[in-house]
């Protein structure tokens, strides 16, 4: 798990100093232009308060007590505590690889537009990509596993899409901080899964 942990961590970081060394670390051309074509778009009212809210599924201040809870269901409940422990190892560690990023590269928000909605410190990574990527995909992965589900990967899939897509409606993220969220949530994906798989492989075979 902690090789897992380390993987998701350096490829987070590297993809950071390259923004820094390659001097995209302002947002260059493109991003710019990918933000002032959301501005320029603005949503009826309904679908704006949507794009404020949807932040709330991609934070420790519901996920982490969602999944506290969800995984109290799963071992008490159903007799799954492996599952329960993969969820909040998922979960803690998506929460943790975010802020040490942070602090360390401390990249300003974009500066075009006010910044709307759900945003603290620095911009780089997207907490919010790293933990839906790894979490909701964790989850799809367990439906197939268990019950061979296909429509959870399609509900995780739009769940990452609608999160970036408020990220850059809401002005609060330059895009390569989404790119470098979804690259660490799906290293942090792949690390846990294979990590959880080989524990049950482990365990059913002793």
């Amino acid at each position: 798990m902690a090789v897992a942990y380390a993987a998701a961590w350096l490829a987070g970081i590297a993809y950071g100093y390259w923004l820094l060394e390659t001097g995209g670390w302002n947002g260059v051309g493109w991003e710019r232009a990918m933000l002032r074509w959301f501005h320029a778009r603005p949503l009826p009212f309904l679908l704006d308060r949507l794009m404020l809210a949807t932040p709330f599924i991609g934070t420790n201040l519901t996920v982490l007590p969602a999944m506290l809870l969800v995984g109290w269901w799963l071992w008490k409940r159903r007799g799954s505590g492996l599952a329960a422990t993969q969820l909040l190892v998922v979960s803690v560690g998506s929460l943790s690889l975010n802020p040490t990023m942070k602090h360390l590269l401390n990249r300003d928000r974009p500066d075009l537009f006010p910044l709307r909605g759900m945003f603290n410190w620095a911009s780089y990574p997207s907490g919010h990509a790293i933990l839906t990527t790894a979490l909701y995909f964790t989850i799809a992965l367990m439906l197939y596993r268990d019950r061979r589900w296909r429509w959870p990967f399609a509900v995780a899939f739009g769940i990452v899409v609608l999160t970036c897509y408020s990220r850059l409606y809401l002005s609060v993220h330059w895009p390569t901080d989404l790119i470098g969220g979804l690259l660490i949530g799906l290293a942090w994906l792949v690390g846990t899964w294979w990590s959880f798989q080989r524990y049950r492989g482990a365990t059913s075979s002793a």
